[in-house]
Parts: structure tokens; C-alpha cells; sequence
């Protein structure tokens, strides 16, 4: 088994085990109900036919994660199982039960052994049912879901965050300014005080963008239990599920087509587009900001403005009703946090001992020429690299070439006064340079 099939495998126990391990303080019972509930649940096993996993199997990968962390929920390599069941005996199964939907499975599999079409004692009836759960057989299939939904506020502070993208706006391309580019906004918002943990503007969405941003939100408010997202690419990526296992936080996914779960995500776009973004475009037409200079303004009408305001639902201030709960804190070291990010691939030294990686040319101990290495990395910080082979880390690679980097300074352009010469960003702005504002609404020094 390949070590990228492993992976998805592990992602998978995990996902199953998260709403546990994720929790401190479990009432007594909750962690047996919790496990009775993902049991009931039907799934898509990464390198298997079957689609329900065993209470068993729960509290058997639960223990394997307590003992050895993520990496414990890695299969180990086995040979393939002899004695498949022939598949001409699950298709006489079938037929019998689309004859009558009413036959029960044991019923289908006494016909058949009392008929002579299959021997006794191969057909089992948990290999039957969850083939003809499959094949959509079951009473439990065409059941419509309720259209009611409830609200859901968590109790305490990183308990849940939402995480979400918006098209913001387009700007000029920094290296053709002939052409536009779409900013995305990639934001996390704390359901209980409505704070953002972290929000920041990408040129594009892409998996790198959505993990640099979580990674810095823990930093400066720690880590949530329970992390819920759309099912884009970026948020159910094997990349964010393997860092949600090493963190031991819980993932998971609005269901398709029903978005109305991400409402606190989409009420906070609405407050940037009608505060935020009518500022930053009359801004733009005086003058070309660079997207560090946009997120610069950003991240002061976050800190000064939305932080700061009555929230209309929670009717506090978000920065203080962070601050003035007393859940605990989840914090993580600095080290274990970088390590958890690292973005995991595959390459090929050659002769020399050269890979690529991401056009650029490293430099990987003699002694793997010639072979295949597994290396991770920080796609932020590019001049570390570690490498692995067989399991086994190697000295770090680094740069073989590093580029000249040559600024071009753009000639400064021709400032044009507005019609009144006052923009609230470059207010908040000064009022940020001049001293902090604290929750009291008092200035500091």
C-alpha cells in the first residue's frame, strides 16, 4: 500500500474518532453515544467496498490514536485476503431482492443455499446488506430530509470556527497591469463570540492560501475543537484533514448544496462589503495598492472597526466577548504547529542528487541518488526543505541556485485629492498608529 492511499485511509479513521479526541472533559457516557453515532453512520471508505464501520473498529482506532497519535491510524501493509465472494453470487442476491423489496437478507441467503446457486456459510449478512446498501436496496435509501433547520450557537469560545471564501473584488495583476486578478477573501470566524480568529486577501484560492491563514488564526487565539467548512477543494483536501489529525481537531463539512449551516460566515462577507470594500475602492482609484497594502487596511478596519462594534446578534462587542470568557485556551507549540502545516510530496533525485521543487532546484544528500524521496515543506518558507526516504529523515535540502531578486520600483503615482479628503481606512488608520483602543472603549498610551 502506497503511502498516499495510507494517508487517506488514516484521514478517514480519524475523521471518525475527531468529535473525541478533540473534546476535553467528556460527560460520562458521551464518548459511548459519540461512537454509537458515527457507527450509524454510512461512509465512503478510501480502499474499501464497505460503507459502515463497526462500533469495534471505532474504539480500536480510538485507542490506536491515544496511544501513538496520527500516525498510529496508518494501515499496515498486508497481503491481499484470499477468498473473494464471486460476484455472480451477490448478483443472484440482487435479483431476489429487486423481485421482492420485501425479502429480508437472511431470507435471500437461505433461498440461496437451499437452491444449490451458492455453498453454505459464504455469504454473510453484513457482506449482503452493505451491498445492497450500495445499490441503493435498503429502506433506508429515498428517505427525504427534514426541511426545518435549527440554530446552533457553542457555548464557549474555540469551540467552533467557520471558515469560508468570497470573491472580493479584482485589482491590476502585479506582473501584467493590463490584466485584472480576482482577491479572495479567506476568513475564520468563532461561532460563540463572533471574533475573527483570521481574514486575509489571496490572489488565489488555493489549498496553500486556506492553511496560511488557520495556521496564523491559532496562532494569535489558540485552537478550536471543531473546525466546519464548505466541501470545496481547499477545505476537504487530504492536506487540511492530515493537519486537523496531527492538531486533533475535528473537521467537518456543510452537506452539498445546503449552505445555510455557513450563515455567521456569509453575515460577516455582507459587513465587509458594505463597510470595507466601498472604502478600499475609492482608495483604488486614486492610486494602485499592492495586496500587502490592502491587507494592511484590512487588518486595521478588522482590528478597530468590526472587533470593536456591537455585534446585532450576541449584542457585545466580539474582541470582548473573547476576552471575557473563561473557557480555557487550547495552545500548541510554535514547533509542533509548523511541523503540523508542512505540505507532504513526492519526487525523484536524479544522478547528480537534484530534485525540483516548485521550479526550484535542490541540492538532497549524495546518498539518494537516484531514488525516490518523500520531502515536506513550508510553501512560505521555501529555503528549508526536510527529506525522507523509506520512513528514514535525511539532512535537510537546500537551494542549489537561489535567484537574484531584483525590485523594480514603479515611479510614484500622481496623487489626486478626493472630492472631500476623508476615507474612514485612513482614519482608522491614524487612530491605530496613535494608540490601541481597549475593550472599554478608552485609548491606550
Amino acid at each position: 500500500m502506497d503511502r498516499k492511499l495510507a494517508e487517506q485511509i488514516a484521514n478517514f479513521r480519524y475523521r471518525l474518532i475527531s468529535s473525541i479526541v478533540s473534546r476535553d472533559n467528556l460527560n460520562h457516557g458521551e464518548t459511548s453515544c459519540l461512537i454509537q453515532e458515527a457507527a450509524k453512520k454510512t461512509y465512503q471508505i478510501p480502499g474499501s467496498r464497505r460503507t459502515r464501520v463497526s462500533t469495534r473498529s471505532i474504539e480500536r482506532y480510538l485507542n490506536q490514536y491515544r496511544q501513538g497519535g496520527f500516525e498510529a491510524l496508518m494501515p499496515q501493509s498486508t497481503a491481499p485476503k484470499p477468498g473473494q465472494i464471486p460476484k455472480e453470487y451477490l448478483d443472484l442476491a440482487i435479483a431476489l431482492k429487486q423481485e421482492n423489496p420485501k425479502r429480508s437478507v437472511l431470507q435471500i441467503i437461505e433461498t440461496l443455499e437451499l437452491s444449490g446457486h451458492v455453498p453454505k456459510g459464504v455469504l454473510k449478512r453484513s457482506t449482503v446488506y452493505e451491498h445492497f446498501t450500495r445499490q441503493g436496496l435498503t429502506r433506508q435509501q429515498g428517505r427525504n430530509d427534514s426541511k426545518a433547520y435549527q440554530r446552533f450557537t457553542p457555548k464557549h469560545r474555540n469551540v467552533r470556527w467557520q471558515g469560508d471564501t468570497c470573491h472580493l473584488l479584482h485589482i491590476k495583476d502585479p506582473h501584467n497591469p493590463k490584466r485584472k486578478k480576482k482577491l479572495y477573501l479567506i476568513a475564520w470566524l468563532d461561532e460563540k463570540t463572533r471574533i475573527i480568529p483570521h481574514a486575509q486577501l489571496y490572489l488565489e484560492e488555493k489549498s496553500y492560501a486556506l492553511e496560511d491563514s488557520l495556521k496564523k488564526a491559532i496562532l494569535k487565539f489558540g485552537m478550536p475543537e471543531h473546525l466546519y467548512a464548505d466541501n470545496g477543494s481547499i477545505y476537504s483536501s487530504n492536506h487540511l484533514q492530515s493537519v486537523c489529525g496531527r492538531l486533533g481537531i475535528h473537521l467537518s463539512h456543510t452537506r452539498p448544496y445546503k449552505p445555510q449551516g455557513r450563515g455567521k460566515c456569509e453575515r460577516f462577507f455582507q459587513t465587509v462589503r458594505r463597510s470595507f470594500l466601498p472604502e478600499l475602492e475609492v482608495l483604488l482609484k486614486e492610486q494602485d495598492l499592492s495586496v500587502q497594502q490592502i491587507n494592511d487596511y484590512f487588518f486595521v478596519w478588522l482590528q478597530q472597526h468590526y472587533h470593536e462594534q456591537v455585534h446585532s446578534a450576541t449584542k457585545q462587542k466580539p474582541m470582548l466577548a473573547f476576552e471575557t470568557d473563561e473557557h480555557p485556551l487550547r495552545r500548541v507549540a510554535l514547533e509542533t504547529l509548523v511541523e503540523a502545516f508542512l505540505v507532504e510530496e513526492s519526487r525523484l533525485v536524479d544522478k547528480t542528487g537534484v530534485f525540483s521543487l516548485n521550479g526550484v532546484d535542490y541540492q538532497a544528500p549524495l546518498e539518494l541518488c537516484k531514488t525516490k524521496i518523500a520531502v515536506r515543506y513550508d510553501p512560505f518558507d521555501p529555503e528549508t526543505v526536510q527529506v525522507y526516504s523509506q520512513g528514514v529523515r535525511f539532512s535537510d535540502a537546500y537551494p542549489l541556485e537561489i535567484p537574484e531578486h531584483v525590485e523594480h520600483k514603479e515611479p510614484a503615482a500622481q496623487e489626486i485629492q478626493p472630492a472631500t479628503g476623508i476615507n474612514y481606512l485612513q482614519l482608522l488608520e491614524q487612530k491605530s498608529q496613535k494608540g490601541l483602543t481597549y475593550a472599554d472603549g478608552k485609548e491606550g498610551p
